[in-house]
């Protein structure tokens, strides 16, 4: 007898299989799928690799294209020109018919397969492998290099995690005293053992297993780096979605940003990579460890591992200072820019603008069925205007006259008050924090300093700004002399040179660093 009542579970079961293949629809869509997905992946994916050595994370327009000529053959291989009409040759940003390695870089970086940067260091756009990419290309090593996961180093990674977890989450007194106690008595057994002369060792195999899987690991990080800065930027894309809603709670996100919070820090990703810079910074536990690679590296069976690998071992922590440092600084001009775009009301612009546009669009929506699409619209424009010239009309410059110097504009002295200090200080993002540290500095060296005295060993790296700041420091750190004044100099960040006359301060003691 067969029933008719829905099966719950099924109905279930359907379901979620139903979700998955949505999620795995919309996954299909992105670069990693689709890039494994081309047909020519095994040359993308090689020529990019090979461009993009371990090295090398960022790479000028001239020399990426330079690179990727030299095995323009690959792309071109005919035995992949029969499929006229295959759809995944562009969408690998394969274009066909013997296009040059600019036309493939363009492509790939429509594609998401490389990011392009505009680096203020560089005159020229730089270029790097995009997450999907790397994910691509540690996906592909793994197939090929075949080293099982299930090792038994890999588990005793998992249950040491679980024991030290455990432990440092017990709230039980007693179990933690217990815990000690054991670990003393272990360890005290571990110490007569040696006394006796009784030394136990893993096996070489063993060794050199856990030591390529802590290399994995180890690689695994630093391929977080690239995924770690897109994250931060969008959550400031974010943040700035929310501020120029007209819903949510945009308000409290300004009185947090106008009050020098760091959202940004705040965030998941955020918090999760300033504890990374932090312990990848602590100078004691980076020596420490480093020690410890070194005496790994002295063992005979790490003598067993490949070149690279010992190569990347030697190198474990300072292949990463390099790429953190950069999230740092993507970090840091994310908050900068975020800032000013608050405290400059640029979002009340933005903000007038998107509610223009939507006007517009519910506008042009709700006459969409009303109003042909070839219909004439009754509407004139002007044609803009420009003025013409003749190019006789300019008077070509001499680069060999030199000209009359521009005559120094003196502008009379006025007094600042310590409110205008501050908010001038608030509307510019002064670095504070590196002031401080240079005023310290300075005057551990001669017990003394005056904000002259500071200019002169530590330039203005902000121009005016960091002239403001000393003087926003001086009048709550430092001593003042009744009718006393200095000149002081700076050059600003156009590469000219001011002076001005202050007041004289002296800062007689350190700055507590907050």
């Amino acid at each position: 007898m067969t029933t008719t009542e829905p099966n719950r579970w099924t109905d279930r079961r359907s379901d979620a299989v139903s979700a998955r293949k949505e999620t795995y629809e919309q996954l299909r869509r992105a670069s990693t799928w689709r890039l494994l997905a081309a047909t020519k992946a095994p040359a993308v994916l090689a020529i990019l690799q090979a461009t993009f050595p371990a090295g090398d994370r960022r790479l000028p327009r001239s020399e990426l294209i330079a690179r990727v000529g030299a095995h323009l053959a690959l792309l071109h291989d005919d035995h992949d020109d029969h499929d006229e009409s295959s759809e995944e040759l562009d969408l690998a940003g394969e274009p066909r018919g013997g296009r040059t390695a600019a036309e493939y870089v363009d492509g790939w970086v429509r594609e998401g397969y490389l990011t392009r940067r505009d680096d203020p260091q560089r005159t020229e756009t730089t270029f790097e492998p995009s997450p999907a990419t790397i994910d691509a290309i540690q996906f592909i090593a793994s197939l090929e290099e075949h080293r099982p996961t299930t090792t038994e180093s890999r588990l005793q990674l998992v249950v040491q995690q679980f024991e030290r977890l455990a432990q440092e989450t017990e709230t039980d007194r007693d179990v933690r005293l217990a815990d000690l106690q054991r670990r003393r008595e272990q360890i005290e057994a571990e110490i007569r053992d040696l006394a006796e002369g009784e030394l136990m060792l893993p096996s070489p195999d063993a060794s050199v297993d856990r030591l390529r899987d802590i290399l994995q690991i180890a690689a695994e990080l630093s391929g977080d780096f690239l995924q770690y800065r897109e994250d931060l930027r969008a959550v400031d894309l974010r943040l700035r979605e929310q501020i120029l809603s007209p819903e949510g709670s945009r308000g409290e996100i300004l009185e947090q940003l106008l009050a020098g919070d760091d959202l940004l820090g705040q965030s998941t990703v955020g918090r999760t990579f300033t504890a990374f810079f932090r312990m990848l910074n602590d100078p004691v536990q980076t020596r420490t460890t480093q020690e410890l690679v070194d005496r790994l590296l002295e063992r005979d069976f790490s003598r067993s591992l490949g070149r690279d690998e010992r190569e990347k071992l030697a190198n474990v922590f300072s292949d990463l200072y390099e790429p953190a440092q950069e999230v740092l600084d993507v970090k840091t001009e994310l908050y900068r820019s975020l800032a000013r775009f608050v405290r400059s009301q640029d979002f009340r612009q933005h903000r007038v603008m998107l509610e223009v546009l939507q006007e517009a669009q519910g506008v042009a929506l709700a006459q969409k069925d009303e109003v042909p699409t070839r219909a004439p619209f009754p509407l004139e424009l002007d044609l803009s205007r420009v003025l013409m010239g003749s190019v006789s009309q300019h008077r070509l410059k001499d680069p060999t006259d030199p000209g009359a110097p521009a005559e120094a504009e003196v502008h009379d002295a006025t007094s600042l008050s310590v409110e205008v200090l501050q908010d001038l200080v608030r509307a510019n993002d002064i670095d504070l924090v590196g002031l401080t540290g240079d005023v310290n500095e300075v005057r551990g060296l001669s017990g003394q300093a005056s904000i002259g005295d500071i200019l002169r060993q530590k330039p203005a790296e902000q121009g005016l700004a960091s002239v403001i700041g000393l003087m926003f420091l001086a009048t709550g750190h430092a001593q003042a002399r009744e009718g006393s004044t200095e000149i002081i100099g700076w050059r600003e960040l156009d590469g000219n040179d001011y002076a001005a006359k202050v007041p004289s301060y002296y800062f007689l003691e350190d700055i507590p660093v907050e």
